[in-house]
């Protein structure tokens, strides 16, 4: 590397080019218009705190500070053999001028390039004499310029943004089109028409990047466009080709080294931490032996602390699928389909037709005689109020008009009300129950519960800081074990067969739920959430030179519709239930139980009463022979 502050002298220099190495403080500008110039170059991107590493004389020096306070600009002079820390992430950007003329610039250029001070954040003025591209790649040589950076070298006839695409690559420079001369109006007139940096950087001039991903179960890994299997590997297989997508865009390759389990141990492959050390795909970017990682991670605190997340692609929604139990199963059909108001009216009814008749029995007993009105005593007529509510008819037929008037208009307001009882009843019978909406209706419940083999299986239970949540965990899934954790087409099937809720990622269910569910049976799914799950990005390296590249490209495959399109071929969208009202049901002992249990309680009851009579028989029996007066009597 050739000295920053120095030039070797080439054979054929004459004394034109000698005098090109005089400080630019003897050069074609001012004092004044160079400080000018400073000012109006960070002015003009917006930066109102300047850190200045510089040797000049205490007047030049003093001038600086006048001018840059007069501007607004707060200075900040800096030691070149201790700087201020220079790290990439901060809440605010920082504009950094230095003086490569100075005998320790070096210093400060190495402490920027080994803290990745060139980001960003930190927008660099290089002020130096040399214009020469190849003398200015030179003596950059050695440091770490990469894409992310805001570097300008500012020479008195040339304007050059400086950078490389990768550690070991040449240079590239840019010619702005301006000098240290310019005015205020230029450089806005410049930032205004300039694309963006990562639109003059995205072209990656086909390097090679190298990435990881995650292939969990190698065995039954058919490729990273196999949707066979959607449910092992998703967020790897929908990574992947966003990040092939993003290699086209950007021009660079990707190769990719896999982290897998060839054996049929259990390890967390995405990383966990372990002391401060992560494991997985999170300790590879980690330790820097990948820049970045084709897979899909939970953003979580521990994990930022190792790597950087660039982009959520996907929202995971996670729950408890089940099916919801019969009607049956949770309160008595039979007396579902009216509400209280309608039992109490159709009693009501009832009532006032038993007594409507005992009222016109007294009233005509008066005016005629004739053994049919003898019938309709209260017991009979509660008899048939009663029988008319079933749609059984009376055992005899009155011979009085205004008799038969109210037994057939009562009998015509029983058959509206028994037709709408039995057709509520079919609804009722096909329709499942919601009977379980929240946490906490679970944990009452009979049912049982079933966890999704994952490597949060435990953790998101454990840090939930819903209460409904964490009993749910202490009551339902602790007390089984390990027999709690079943992988999805296991969990899935036992929803299907049985009272079995799965908490399960919603995508991977919905994938073997299309393919075992019957149309009715996607009708009877419910859900309930059990916990927020962090959003789902893509991680890179900490501090990596690429992150705003990549994160600004992804952002874009979001707006325009290239990451949505991936979600629906990999994430699957929650079944429609398109046969609610078709098919039919079977009804089974357990939707008939109530019927059967007032059948059996009316046989008890008339057996008890059979009883009753027959002992209350025996007695009387038994007095008369023990009197003989009496039974002769009779």
């Amino acid at each position: 590397m050739l000295a920053l502050n120095r030039r070797p002298k080439r054979e054929g220099d004459g004394v034109r080019r000698e005098e090109r190495e005089r400080p630019w403080s003897t050069a074609e500008s001012t004092n004044m218009e160079l400080i000018s110039f400073i000012l109006s170059y960070f002015i003009t991107k917006d930066l109102s705190m300047m850190t200045a590493f510089i040797c000049w004389t205490p007047e030049r020096t003093s001038e600086l500070w006048r001018s840059a306070s007069r501007a607004g600009v707060r200075l900040q002079l800096a030691d070149f053999r201790r700087p201020p820390p220079m790290t990439p992430r901060g809440r605010f950007r920082e504009a950094m001028l230095l003086d490569l003329t100075c005998p320790d610039a070096a210093l400060i250029m190495e402490a920027a390039s080994s803290s990745r001070g060139f980001n960003y954040r930190h927008s660099w003025l290089l002020l130096h004499n040399w214009s020469e591209r190849a003398l200015v790649a030179d003596a950059l040589s050695t440091y770490e310029i990469l894409p992310d950076a805001d570097v300008v070298w500012a020479a008195p006839d040339a304007l050059l943004d400086v950078y490389k695409i990768k550690p070991g690559t040449p240079y590239l420079l840019t010619d702005l089109g301006l000098t240290r001369n310019c005015s205020q109006h230029q450089l806005r007139a410049l930032w205004a028409a300039l694309p963006s940096t990562v639109a003059r950087r995205r072209d990656l001039k086909n390097v090679t990047m190298k990435g990881i991903s995650i292939v969990t179960e190698p065995y039954n890994f058919k490729g990273w466009s196999d949707l066979r299997n959607r449910q092992i590997d998703t967020f790897p297989k929908f990574t992947y080709p966003l990040m092939m997508l993003a290699a086209q865009d950007m021009h660079f390759r990707i190769t990719v080294c896999c982290g897998g389990r060839f054996d049929l141990r259990q390890m967390d492959l995405y990383g966990v931490s372990h002391n401060g050390s992560f494991d997985g795909l999170v300790g590879r970017l980690q330790r820097n032996d990948a820049e970045v990682g084709l897979a899909s991670l939970f953003i979580r605190p521990d994990r930022m602390q190792a790597a950087d997340f660039i982009s959520e692609t996907c929202v995971l929604f996670c729950a408890f699928i089940f099916r919801q139990p019969a009607r049956s199963a949770v309160s008595n059909v039979f007396l579902a389909p009216f509400s209280a108001g309608v039992w109490a009216a159709s009693a009501g009814v009832a009532a006032a037709a038993a007594l409507l008749l005992v009222a016109l029995r007294l009233v005509l007993e008066r005016t005629r005689r004739g053994d049919e009105l003898a019938l309709f005593t209260l017991p009979e007529t509660v008899t048939f109020a009663l029988g008319t509510l079933c749609q059984q008819g009376f055992h005899t037929t009155p011979g009085v008009t205004s008799i038969r008037l109210v037994m057939f208009s009562t009998l015509l307001a029983s058959l509206f009300v028994f037709t709408a009882y039995s057709a509520k009843i079919v609804a009722i019978l096909q329709t499942p129950s919601d009977a379980l909406r929240t946490i906490d209706d679970l944990t009452r419940s009979p049912i049982t519960i079933g966890v999704q083999e994952t490597t949060y299986k435990k953790v998101y239970f454990l840090e939930s800081p819903d209460e409904s949540t964490q009993q749910l965990y202490r009551r339902k899934i602790l007390p089984q074990g390990e027999r709690a954790y079943h992988s999805v087409v296991d969990g899935i099937a036992r929803v299907r067969t049985g009272l079995f809720a799965f908490q399960v990622e919603s995508s991977s269910g919905y994938d073997i739920i299309k393919q075992t569910f019957t149309e009715r049976e996607k009708c009877s799914l419910k859900e309930i959430e059990a916990f927020k799950l962090p959003l789902v990005a893509v991680p890179m390296r900490k501090n990596s030179g690429y992150r705003e590249l990549f994160a600004t490209r992804l952002r874009w495959q979001r707006e325009v519709g290239l990451m949505s399109r991936e979600r629906r071929v990999w994430l699957v969208s929650r079944p429609r239930c398109d046969a609610a009202g078709g098919g039919f049901v079977s009804i089974g002992i357990g939707d008939v139980l109530p019927a059967l249990q007032v059948l059996g309680l009316g046989a008890l009851v008339a057996l008890a009463l059979l009883a009753a009579e027959l002992v209350t028989h025996a007695m009387r029996s038994s007095r008369r022979w023990n009197n003989p007066q009496k039974l002769f009597s009779s």
